[in-house]
Parts: structure tokens; sequence; C-alpha cells
């Protein structure tokens, strides 16, 4: 409150005057600040295990989560696909950019299938 009515005095023209204690060193820090980092870090495991966010595990290397939508019967799978953890999409690459397999794109589709109770794909068109 001291200081929003200070505020208040000096934006209608009013001079603060505060006692400054004259030949008394303001101590500085001598080393860089330190800088914290508050994230977790995820390991392997919690990247693909999305049960904390109310998915259920999918149980498979591409496919890190599935869910229900509520109120359909349309399902949602999710996951992470990175070279971190997919070294072998290194192995995939076309003028300089990775890219997905069409296997690794069968695989999904087979995967999210079979959740939900279809074994066969007719056709896939990439």
């Amino acid at each position: 409150r001291l200081l929003t009515s200070a505020a208040h005095l000096h934006t209608h023209g009013h001079t603060i005057n505060w006692p400054i204690p004259h030949n008394q060193p303001i101590n500085l820090p001598t080393y860089p600040f330190q800088h914290q980092r508050y994230w977790i870090n995820p390991t392997g495991d919690s990247r693909m295990n999305l049960s904390g966010a109310g998915l259920s595990v999918a149980g498979h290397p591409l496919l890190g989560a599935a869910v229900e939508l509520a109120g359909t019967d349309t399902h949602l799978f999710t996951g992470r696909l990175s070279l971190q953890s997919h070294p072998w999409l290194a192995d995939h690459a076309v003028a300089g950019t990775v890219l997905l397999p069409g296997t690794g794109f069968l695989e999904l589709a087979l995967q999210a299938g079979h959740h939900v109770g279809c074994d066969t794909i007719e056709e896939l068109t990439l």
C-alpha cells in the first residue's frame, strides 16, 4: 500500500523524497546468476506413458497412448516419433529430410485398427 500511495503522489506531481543512507555500499553479487531448470527431464518411459494425462497406454513402440472420445465411438491415438527415441528413422532420409517409411504408416494403421477391433487394412494411400 505504501508503494501504491507513493506512485499515486508521484503521478499527481508530488516529489517523493526517499531517505537514502549515504556511505553504505550496496553489495552486488560477484558471480553470474544461477539458473535452475524447473521442468522435469523426461525419461524414455515417461515420453510414451501418458496415463497421467488421462490416456491409456497403447502398448506399442510407435503409439504412446489411446483414448476413446466421450459420447462417441471415436478413438484418438497419439505418439511421439523422434530420432532420439527411434534412431532407425535416420536411415530413411530423402534429400536430407527424415521421413517415416510407408511401412511405419501401415504399422500405425494396423495397431490402431487392432485396438478398435479391425484386423485388416484393405487400402492405404500415402
